[in-house]
């Protein structure tokens, strides 16, 4: 196995709507100060790998327009994981692996559709039995968690931890969604 390692980071601010700026806005940006951050240029990236979810984009093949960001001309070695960031990194990785290219771009990017997130995402649901229902993600995360809980023996406080912690990071990271928090006992609210 070869070694690889992530030479640079980039993120943008997380936040719950933008719907001034397109994919591109976003990601141009973000990619050339992760490309700046590498040390290497744009010519010498071997493969360049993103990741996305086009349904809830609400256009086919959103990813498309995103490569704009990255600037596909002169022709690179491209490919897109209908998922997220860490599926486009394993991808990279393991075309690293293979051995044909010694960089890639990995950059993975979401914006959910015009439309209420929270009713879009019922149509990645079974569309004969949970769809008809029409439950709403906040709806399917409750339950999620509940079904998590009853067979796994942790607790509604184990899970309270586990917010705590995590908003704990995001208010130290820069670029997250939520900056403020109150923490009372193991429990967080915003």
């Amino acid at each position: 196995m070869r070694d690889i390692a992530i030479v640079a980071f980039a993120q943008s601010r997380s936040v719950r709507q933008d719907p001034v700026h397109n994919e591109v806005e976003i990601l141009t940006p973000v990619i050339a100060e992760a490309i700046e951050r590498s040390g290497i240029s744009r010519r010498d990236l071997g493969f360049t790998c993103s990741g996305s979810c086009d349904y809830l984009a609400g256009v086919p093949f959103s990813f498309v327009q995103a490569l704009d960001a990255v600037g596909a001309w002169p022709p690179i070695r491209e490919s897109h994981v209908e998922m997220d960031g860490a599926w486009a990194l394993y991808e990279a990785w393991v075309r690293l692996q293979i051995g044909d290219v010694d960089s890639a771009l990995v950059y993975g990017f979401g914006k959910s559709s015009a439309c209420d997130p929270r009713d879009v995402s019922v149509a990645q649901l079974d569309p004969y039995y949970v769809a008809p229902l029409w439950p709403d993600s906040v709806s399917l995360a409750a339950l999620q968690a509940r079904a998590f809980l009853e067979s796994n023996g942790y607790t509604e406080r184990d899970l309270a931890g586990v917010v705590t912690r995590n908003l704990g990071a995001a208010r130290a990271n820069p670029n997250a969604q939520c900056k403020w928090f109150v923490i009372y006992g193991n429990s967080a609210f915003m």
